[in-house]
């Protein structure tokens, strides 16, 4: 039985044998999953390559014309439903290596000339038909750039937004940008204060970016909530630790500050996360903090009074209103209670004499009515001088009573 043979034989059992490759590469490869594909579309688009492939070796050419077609067609989805150009290339060699294992068992055992033969002729063939899928694919993402990288920015603004979303609209547009909507996602929000200018917050969103991208286990959905560039990345061991070394690179601009919101189950959830995020970038930008990363959870109490400022401004005026009077003691306060009630420390970050310390101390135990310096690490002070850092100055306040 020669090859042509052979090859006709195979072609009636061309879905079968497709049905085998999909079992090879599903789950195997990179993008050939759940999250980007349908199974059932992927055996049809196989099939057809099949046939395209065994066509041509018992032909005893390559490919072409309309032959050439299902595998463009195959590099054009795969491009769309953004799958790695690796992942394309080894499906073919998967094809390959199971086509010249069923022409091998297809009829009596081949000697040396005809297995040389069949290899070579399978392998232009495969060659062929992987050139069209690579050629579709690259220029699919060339002109879709654009369109898929929007797409990506309106489902970080829509899921930001806090609108209710449909999971299957969700789930569609992820396919399309090539994110996989059922595993962990979480948001991280990069800011900058007021003054810092736009020029430094793209300086900065690129040095982050360059630095976190190659630790991501698929594409990054990159957005923005008025001046706050917003991040939706699938959640993934240390991409905390990944954002904070970014956020000390040199380069980064002072003041920058990364909020990161709580992971969630799938990406249709990760508007809460969004929302944690942003937060978290308030808080932080709030307490002047520079350069690091604040997760949410790191500053509940903050983004609770920054939520509720009439009850946090009512909070601080009621508890310090006996220190205002004299601002250097809710300066000390505040000092003293981070340095861990130690005098010397104060001094030292106050720069003024020990004893200017206690009396100052001495003059607070009596104004807040304390028994001891202990008596001052109460929830309500703690809170009080926090809601004092976080909230504007120029906010109204509130008489107490």
């Amino acid at each position: 039985m020669d090859l042509t043979q052979r090859a006709r034989l195979l072609h009636q059992q061309a879905d079968d044998i497709a049905a085998v490759l999909v079992s090879a590469v599903w789950g195997h490869l990179p993008g050939y999953d759940d999250a980007r594909m349908d199974v059932e579309d992927l055996a049809n688009v196989v099939a057809l390559n099949v046939r395209a492939l065994l066509t041509a070796v018992a032909a005893r050419r390559l490919p072409r014309g309309e032959e050439l077609a299902p595998a463009a067609a195959l590099g054009q989805r795969r491009a769309i439903q953004g799958v790695p150009v690796e992942g394309v290339v080894a499906s073919w060699h998967a094809a390959e290596r199971e086509l010249l294992e069923r022409f091998a068992a297809a009829g009596p055992p081949l000697d040396t000339v005809g297995l040389i033969d069949l290899s070579h002729r399978l392998a232009s063939a495969t060659d062929a038909l992987a050139e069209a899928s690579i050629d579709a694919y690259r220029t699919t993402r060339t002109e879709s750039a654009g369109h898929l990288d929007q797409i990506a920015t309106d489902l970080v603004s829509r899921l930001a937004g806090g609108e209710p979303l449909d999971p299957a609209d969700v789930e569609e547009r992820a396919r399309l940008v090539g994110v996989p909507a059922q595993v962990p996602h979480r948001a991280a929000a990069i800011g900058l204060p007021p003054d810092a200018g736009a020029l430094a917050l793209t300086r900065a969103q690129r040095i982050i970016l360059d630095a976190v991208t190659p630790r991501l286990r698929s594409r990054l959905l990159v957005g923005a909530r008025g001046s706050t560039l917003l991040l939706v990345l699938a959640d993934s061991p240390g991409i905390a630790d990944a954002f904070a070394r970014a956020a000390t690179r040199p380069g980064v601009p002072e003041g920058l500050v990364i909020g990161l919101g709580e992971p969630r189950p799938r990406l249709g959830e990760a508007g809460g996360s969004c929302r944690e995020a942003m937060s978290a970038l308030e808080a932080g930008l709030r307490t002047r903090a520079d350069r690091v990363v604040v997760p949410f959870e790191r500053v509940v109490p903050e983004v609770l009074l920054l939520g509720n400022p009439l009850d946090a401004r009512l909070l601080a005026d009621t508890i310090l209103r006996p220190l205002r009077p004299s601002p250097a003691l809710i300066e000390t306060l505040r000092v003293f209670l981070t340095t861990g009630l130690s005098t010397r420390v104060t001094a030292q970050r106050l720069a003024i004499h020990e004893n200017t310390v206690s009396y100052r101390v001495r003059r607070i135990l009596t104004l807040l009515g304390a028994g001891s310096a202990a008596d001052l690490v109460r929830p309500d002070i703690l809170l009080a001088l926090r809601a004092e850092e976080l909230l504007p100055y120029d906010a109204p306040r509130i008489t107490p009573g």
